[in-house]
């Protein structure tokens, strides 16, 4: 289980926007802006509101362990298998049209690697369910 403390900066319906400090485990994940990332810059992240925070409240927000690694199996792993699908493609096509194998391969394999960003684009409504959100678990006294 992943928690971190922050606090609401809005209330949209039954969700809240929480305004977290980005830790060290932001930095490791590789989906976060270096840049940013250096400066110690805080990162808005949307999350249910079950402990009924108002505007201004110091909360602690929660993410369960098993949807973060579905979310990362899927961030990673769509792309890598669609990448080594376009590679080991690549070579009877190769043989068929009487190309060289290495190049054909590894340009299915960045094509691969391209739809697979775009499955993931087209998949992002999808972490938008309640199982993948963050939960504002508690409010915290100042």
């Amino acid at each position: 289980m992943i928690e971190d403390v922050g606090r609401v900066v809005k209330i949209i319906g039954q969700k809240a926007a929480v305004e977290v400090e980005r830790t060290s485990a932001c930095a490791q994940c590789g989906l976060q802006e270096v840049e940013d990332l250096a400066m110690g810059g805080k990162v808005v992240l949307e999350a249910l509101n079950a402990a009924q925070a108002k505007v201004g409240d110091r909360v602690r927000v929660r993410v369960e362990s098993v949807a973060y690694m579905k979310a990362v199996a899927a961030v990673y792993g769509i792309p890598v298998l669609l990448f080594l699908i376009g590679i080991a493609a690549g070579v009877p096509l190769a043989a068929r049209l009487g190309w060289p194998s290495e190049l054909t391969s590894a340009a299915l394999g960045m094509l691969g690697l391209m739809a697979g960003v775009v499955v993931l684009f087209l998949l992002r409504k999808r972490a938008t369910k309640k199982e993948y959100l963050p939960v504002v678990t508690e409010v915290l006294g100042e």
